[in-house]
């Protein structure tokens, strides 16, 4: 497979009178891959959709498809298809009509229409029309025409999100499947976390119009550069505290709970205040006292039932803390019950604390 790049985008701002929706924003994106744009609603994601494909100008910055300026040029000659949210669909045309509009207008005739609509489970109905559709089945009508438009750069913003659960995770793995075999280039906006890790070959984090990290899944969820993305791609454990020295490859940072080790190369920082990170699920909980670095006794406040994991909300003096863990091993665990609760220092993550307060970076405001 090629990689060369299929896209660019160099330094983009665009602002709505005195709302900054893009804030220099870069970034390559590779012939052939499958690149999601992640954030939460408000992020600029399909303000950066819409100049990618020509629909808005940037205020600054370029977009270079394949190698050439394309800032300047009109969506109709990018080789970009975009699929809005609000799908676009023509209310007098029949689903396969919406579907092979693109290629009716070039003159062009394929099988595609009817094997985009075959991916996506609506080929008894290409006789319908989009008023006789549910929403989700309008959604895939519109993803069905993006696909089989003959772009070579799909723009696909927020594609599943009308979708049943069981639909999103079927379909998503199809519509991977098939862009790889068609050798198409995609950027899917999303604001779901499962989504983007499972369907991505990267991804890029976009909060409040700037990009937060771009990165493999795994980079991302191990390793996150920032505390906004490490709440935001799961849910998070966070402790102030203050780092007090280092020794065999650990930082030492005092809390209100007691001294915590974490290993140095999971710190963004060196010393100062910090903010330290840990996942319910890296948390390790016991009945009877570990030699493990990083114990405290907790108090079990409320026991939580999801199915394969039972989430604890536990109490460590002043800070609450939730962990999970597999079901299977915690239906001995009791609300009010005395327990020992392990962060192993190589799960650890630790943070800069933020100058604007805690709360306004994990939401992101």
């Amino acid at each position: 497979m090629s990689y060369k790049e299929a896209l660019e985008v160099r330094h983009v701002s665009k602002s709505y009178g005195k709302v900054r929706a893009l804030v220099d924003v870069s970034f390559t994106v590779r012939e052939g891959e499958y690149f999601c744009i992640l954030g939460p609603t408000g992020a600029g994601k399909t303000t950066l959709l819409k100049i990618i494909s020509g629909l808005l100008k940037p205020d600054r910055g370029k977009v270079i498809v394949f190698g050439e300026d394309a800032t300047d040029l009109p969506p109709e000659v990018r080789n970009i298809s975009y699929m809005p949210q609000g799908y676009a669909l023509f209310s007098h045309l029949t689903v396969y009509e919406n579907v092979s509009y693109s290629q009716w207008i070039k003159g062009i005739k394929s099988d595609k229409p009817l094997e985009a609509l075959r991916i996506v489970d609506l080929e008894r109905r290409k006789d319908n029309y989009p008023y006789e559709l549910s929403g989700g089945q309008q959604q895939r009508v519109a993803l069905a025409r993006v696909l089989a438009s003959g772009s070579k750069i799909l723009l696909l913003d927020e594609p599943l999100s009308a979708l049943d659960a069981v639909l999103n995770i079927e379909l998503r793995r199809e519509l991977r499947m098939m862009i790889k075999e068609l050798k198409l280039t995609a950027i899917h906006v999303t604001h779901n976390t499962a989504e983007a890790m499972s369907i991505a070959d990267r991804i890029l984090v976009l909060r409040k119009g700037r990009v937060e990290q771009i990165g493999k899944a795994h980079e991302i969820y191990d390793i996150p550069s920032t505390i906004f993305t490490a709440g935001f791609i799961s849910e998070i454990n966070y402790i102030d505290g203050v780092i007090v020295g280092s020794g065999a490859g650990l930082f030492y940072i005092k809390t209100n709970i007691g001294t915590i080790s974490i290993l140095r190369e999971r710190s963004h920082v060196r010393e100062g205040n910090v903010i330290v990170v840990f996942r319910p699920s890296d948390i390790r909980v016991f009945k009877k006292v570990t030699n493990d670095d990083n114990v405290f006794k907790a108090t079990v406040k409320d026991v939580e039932f999801l199915g394969l994991i039972t989430r604890l909300h536990l109490r460590i003096k002043t800070w609450d803390v939730i962990a999970d863990v597999w079901t299977s091993t915690s239906e001995s665990y009791r609300k009010n019950e005395e327990v020992y609760v392990v962060f192993p220092p190589e799960w650890g993550i630790v943070y800069q604390y933020p100058k604007e307060g805690l709360m306004l970076e994990v939401l992101g405001e």
